[in-house]
């Protein structure tokens, strides 16, 4: 751009004939041309480069680099390696230059010779050089004068220099253009790189007052905000129907006044400095005189020339014409449109001269809105697209619409509220306005509950609206690790460079490192970011090293579509050394180089701010992912911010949400186990059975497993909401769990109600802890299960809950004393609610997914030990029994359950187990074992775990059709009780251990029914007594019923599996009864009080039991230990002949058995401990059986 220096003289016929400085030129570094400064009578252009060089971002000044390497003149000349600048005379003035001074410097590597040129035809020829070549020293500031010159112009002619170099080592090398304010004419141009001394004179007699002003012209006003879009869109052949007035000028003859000579001012060409000339298409001048176009141009540039003009203000009066425009169809909104006339010419001859070169420089109109450009928006378009984006997550980078008109010019007054975002076709996105301000409104929060794909979104508002591109939603984000440096800081970082600075240092000379708050970090303010982030200004105040953020290594083992992601932005880096990049550390090496997120580039302004959001994909089948970012700012006025870090994968599976429920109506169930499940909102309940590969509860999101209900994953849980068990009395939810679970569960588990006070029927319950972990102690627990009962024992407050004490036979109830005490995995508790028929209590903790270890002794009281389910889901006994049954009692094998009737236990013994292969043990279950001799170790394992709906203790049903089994109850008035029997191929008449199994401790109540062994009967009471399959056609086993004189027994089959044809018949010999059970019960009242064995056998066989059968098999033979002696116990039918004979086969002893007696005592004193067979002899038939002597 040019300006004029106005000297306040009155332009005479030799004007301007002493040397003066004429012509500064300025040298920013820009492309060019630079600014010029100049006197009256001439006009300049500045600094542009040739062709074969470039602009060097090294430096403010003006500087170049590609110079010639090596070479001469003539190369850089051929190669265009130059700098250029010119000055021109005005109209009938010339220019005599006598003096150059031009001020330069080169680094090492540039040109080292140079030399100046000049043309009077711009080049077109070879120029004439003003000197020979010089050489330019290294790193100098050097001051070039060229004297005594006398280059003429030619009347009205320019003066082109050229400033060619060569002799660089390296393309990189620059040449600058320093300032000398010495040299400086005015303001304008302050500080000058160049000078030019001389003259301009003029030979011509006529005036030159003549000027050019603005002036108005009623029938063609200039325009206020140009609906440019209605008929203005011309590319050439403009008239008044389609363009706009711009503005009229006036040629004034002489001035503001008259002028001494006759002739007229004809002006033959005229230059505009057009202010957003981008706008338009073409120019034209209307003449006003005649009202008709005399000069039209077409390519509209800043310094727009018209040529070829002939118009004519008569002498000492004036000609007015009009300068007309159209627009191009692309355009900005709200610029004014100003055209300043920087040269005008008039004829060299018979014409009155401009006083100045540009006649004035009067300019049109912006007043107020004159000559504004208005762009009325008709839609909105997106000029950033909204990418794939996930379920629940803000579509980054955030999707931006602007206001346009149908050429999609950005309408700056759009200042638009309640905008509407929609999804076609319709979907799950978040309904969600917006406010659009000065055309643009950016869309920060489109949010999809649901993934879909090729869906589009519509930005509404009343009258206007806009369409995206396609894109999909994809499943959900799964954060692995986070770090935002405030409500999620799980992703640690470590930095090499030890954080430093205080808020007040932030943006002074010292300078900031580390974590900061948003508020106190201005300039930055990336949307993104929220709360702390981690800041840097001033980084290396002593060098460019950099500064690395190490994130760590985190676990990703099985994890696909995984991706980090983290915001950041930058403001002020304006150097090379301003630089943001990344690697990333796999499997726990750095895995490829550096990769840029910001680079800063030396004196590039427009590249100094920037933000965004990093997104780097992770490649699958890495077992750890961590990551390292590293910065670097020399700058007190460079910031940089980082926030949310995350490590993330893609969800791809089964979603639900409150909203919509599951996805596509498609839920867990016994087929899904390859499919993950993800649960982002609401509640989950699980009222079936279900198999997932992988479950994820978000936060805030709830799973509820119904009771009898489960789920079971092929791998792990993420619970990162809430995932809650129920049960009821008679049906447990389960959980298993095949990989690990991440946090806390919670099972509520049902619990019996408390035995009334001095009950002899029970309630109470043993329980074990489904969940539990170091926090769970028993404060925890009875703070959060008020229904635990409390009261005082012995003085001491205490609660109805604790362990089994072996030591004393009893159980502990806990008391303040015991609130530390942890709640432990696979222990039994003895507890109750006190709630009338029993309450869920409250379990939190981890879920067991591996093996659990329970010692268990031999107290000095007891070999029971209460143990229980470590796990929350049920338990296989047959696999229990099968890892644990070489450590249990011989004689008190197997699980034996509390009921809930006091001292009333059910034995699951291996017999049992047969029976009913697929029976569990419930979640939370306590039941007792009884040890070997010296203690031993219970495994729980993992798979031993089941899913069920059974409640405890409940039996199933086999199908091995050589496996038989009935419990026998004896019922009273205000209760019942039930022994086993099983027939298995596994056992035998003698003691089985693992199928014959005594009442639990040994203890026979005072109402009760138990068995006793067939054969080598020790005199011990079973619970659970096991013979062969094929005894089923023959066998009377021993019954034992303990019962109150006087009360009244119903004896009856409780349940019962046999085969067909097979008879049961219960034989009270006191009575002289035979009751076949299978038709019918049998009742009785006992006129003494029962508590042995001898008048109940129970017969089996193929055929109703008759007079002819072998009685002798109903009779129980058995030996006592104390005193020592052979025992023969039942009725029998007449004298009978008792015979003992050894191993041997010798006879031993023999006596006659008097039928009067229903037991007899042999004694065995003084035998030798051995094996002896026992021979009874009646004549009804004999009967023969062995026993074992200790």
């Amino acid at each position: 751009m040019t300006k004029t220096y106005i000297f306040c003289i009155l332009v005479s016929l030799f004007s301007y004939g002493f040397s003066q400085t004429i012509v500064t030129v300025d040298r920013p570094n820009i492309v060019g041309p630079t600014q010029t400064d100049h006197v009256t009578s001439v006009s300049s252009s500045g600094f542009v480069r040739g062709s074969g060089v470039n602009l060097s971002s090294a430096n403010a000044n003006f500087t170049s680099n590609d110079w010639t390497v090596g070479g001469d003149q003539p190369t850089a000349a051929a190669n265009d390696d130059y700098i250029e600048w010119s000055i021109s005379a005005n109209t009938a003035f010339e220019i005599t230059l006598d003096e150059l001074d031009i001020r330069l410097r080169r680094n090492p590597n540039g040109p080292s010779d140079f030399q100046i040129f000049y043309s009077l035809d711009g080049f077109a020829t070879t120029g004439t050089s003003l000197d020979g070549s010089r050489t330019l020293a290294e790193n100098s500031n050097t001051n070039i004068n060229l004297a005594s010159l006398s280059v003429l112009s030619g009347i009205s002619g320019t003066i082109t220099f050229r400033l060619y170099a060569w002799g660089a080592s390296s393309s990189g090398g620059i040449l600058r253009v320093l300032p000398n304010a010495a040299w400086s004419i005015s303001g304008v141009v302050p500080s000058p790189g160049l000078r030019l001394v001389g003259s301009a004179s003029t030979s011509s007699t006529n005036s030159a007052d003549s000027d050019i002003i603005a002036s108005t012209f009623p029938l063609f006003p200039v325009q206020q905000n140009i609906d440019y879009n209605s008929t203005y869109i011309t590319p050439s052949g403009l008239n008044l129907s389609n363009s706009v007035p711009l503005g009229a000028f006036t040629i004034r003859d002489g001035g503001i006044g008259t002028d001494t000579d006759s002739d007229g001012t004809t002006l033959t060409s005229i230059e505009f400095d057009v202010d957003k000339y981008e706008n338009l298409a073409a120019l034209a001048i209307l003449d006003l005189g005649t009202f008709t176009i005399i000069s039209e141009v077409t390519t509209v540039t800043e310094f727009t020339t018209f040529n070829g003009l002939n118009l004519t203000a008569a002498d000492n009066s004036s000609r007015q014409f009009l300068i007309l425009g159209s627009f191009k169809s692309v355009v900005t909104d709200n610029e004014q449109l100003q055209l300043t006339i920087t040269n005008a010419i008039t004829l060299a001859s018979g014409s009155s001269l401009f006083g100045l070169n540009n006649a004035g420089g009067a300019q049109t109109s912006i007043v107020g809105d004159d000559n504004r450009i208005e762009v009325i928006a008709s839609k909105f378009e997106f000029v950033q697209q909204p990418t794939n984006g996930n379920q629940n997550e803000p579509i980054t980078p955030f999707p931006t619409i602007i206001a346009v008109d149908v050429n999609s010019n950005l309408d700056l007054d759009a200042n638009i509220t309640g905008i509407s975002v929609t999804a076609s076709p319709s979907s799950s996105i978040v309904p969600e306005t917006y406010n659009m301000v000065n055309g643009e409104a950016t869309l920060d929060n489109v949010v999809f509950t649901g993934t879909v794909s090729g869906v589009s979104i519509n930005a509404s508002a009343s009258d206007i609206s806009g369409t995206s591109n396609v894109f999909n939603i994809n499943g959900p984000l799964l954060a692995i690790a986070e770090q935002n440096f405030d409500t999620a800081t799980g992703w640690t970082y470590i930095t090499n460079t030890a954080p430093f600075g205080t808020i007040t240092d932030w943006g002074d000379t010292i300078g900031y490192f580390g974590e900061i708050a948003l508020a106190d970090a201005s300039p930055l303010d990336n949307i993104l970011f929220s709360g702390d982030i981690f800041g840097e200004n001033d980084l290396n105040d002593d060098g460019n090293s950099f500064a690395t953020l190490t994130f760590s290594d985190i676990d990703v083992t099985g994890r696909t579509d995984i991706r980090i992601e983290f915001d950041w932005q930058v403001i002020g880096y304006l150097n090379n050394a301003n630089d943001i990049q990344y690697r990333l550390v796999l499997n726990g090496s750095t895995s490829g180089g550096w990769v840029s997120v910001f680079n800063g580039v030396s004196g590039d302004d427009s590249n100094d701010n920037d933000q965004g959001r990093a997104k780097i994909i992770i490649p699958d089948g890495n077992s750890t992912v961590g990551l390292q970012v590293r910065l670097r700012n020399n700058l007190a006025s460079g910031y940089s911010g980082f926030d949310n870090f995350r490590l993330v994968s893609q969800f791809s599976g089964l979603i639900y949400t409150n909203a919509g429920g599951w996805k596509d109506n498609i839920k867990p169930d016994t087929t899904t186990g390859a499919l993950n499940a993800l649960v982002i909102d609401g509640t989950y309940n699980v009222d079936n059975n279900a198999n997932i590969n992988n479950l994820i509860i978000n936060d805030g999101a709830f799973t509820a497993i119904d009771f009898g209900k489960s789920i079971t994953t092929t791998n792990n849980v993420i619970n990162e909401g809430s995932l809650i068990l129920n049960s009821i009395s008679n049906s447990y939810s389960s959980l298993i769990v095949n990989g690990s679970i991440l946090n806390e569960v919670t099972y509520n588990r049902h619990v019996n109600q408390v035995a009334d006070t001095g009950s002899t029927s029970g309630n109470n319950d043993l329980i074990s802890a489904p969940v539990t972990n170091a926090s769970q102690t028993f404060l925890a627990l009875r703070t959060v299960n008020t229904e635990i009962p409390s009261g005082v024992i012995s003085g001491v407050p205490s609660f109805l809950f604790g362990p089994f004490n072996n030591n004393t036979n009893a159980y502990v109830n806990y008391s303040a004393a015991d609130d530390a005490s942890v709640i432990t995995s696979g222990i039994g508790y003895r507890t109750a609610s006190d709630t009338p028929t029993g309450s869920t209590f409250e379990f939190v903790g981890d879920v067991e997914t591996g093996s659990v270890s329970v010692p268990i002794t031999v107290g000095s009281s007891s070999t029971f030990n209460l143990i229980g389910n470590p796990y929350p889901s049920y338990l296989s006994l047959s696999e229990f029994l099968s890892n644990n049954g070489a450590n249990f009692s011989l004689s008190s094998y197997g699980v034996y359950g509390y009921t809930g009737e006091l001292s009333v236990f059910t034995v699951w013994n291996q017999a049992y187990s047969d029976a009913n292969p697929s029976a569990k043990l419930a979640p939370g279950q306590g039941f007792f074992v009884s040890s070997k001799t010296g203690g031993a170790t219970i495994a729980f394992t993992p798979a031993m775990r089941r899913t069920g709906t059974s409640d405890d203790f409940i039996s199933g049903r086999s199908q091995n059709q050589n496996l038989a089994h009935l419990n026998i109850e004896v019922a009273k008035e205000n209760g019942a009780y039930q022994t086993a029997l099983y027939f298995n191929d596994n056992a035998t008449l003698s003691m089985d251990p693992g199928y014959d199994s005594e009442l639990f401790e040994a203890n026979t109540p005072a109402f009760s029914i138990y068995s006793r062994l067939v054969e080598d009967n020790l005199g011990k009471d079973m619970a659970a007594q096991s013979v062969s399959y094929s005894d089923l056609d023959n066998v009377a086993i021993p019954l034992g019923i303990n019962i109150t004189q006087g009360e009244q027994a119903v004896v009856s089959i409780a349940e019962h599996n046999i085969p067909e044809g097979t008879t049961v018949i219960l034989e009270d010999n006191v009575a002289n009864t035979f009751t076949n059970l299978l038709e019918g019960d049998y009742t009785f009242t006992p006129a003494t009080t029962l508590n042995t064995t001898g008048r109940f056998y129970l017969h089996f066989g193929q055929s109703t039991l008759g007079v002819n059968d072998n009685l002798l098999n109903g009779l129980e033979i058995f030996v006592n230990t104390s005193p020592k002696s052979i025992v023969v116990k039942g009725q029998l039918e007449g004298q009978t002949a008792f015979k003992l004979f050894d191993i041997q086969g010798r006879l031993v002893t023999t006596q006659s058995l008097n039928f009067n007696n229903t037991e007899h005592n042999i004694d065995a004193s003084n035998l030798t401990a051995g094996i002896y067979v026992v021979q009874l002899q009646h004549t009804t038939g004999n009967r023969t059986q062995k026993v074992i002597v200790r």
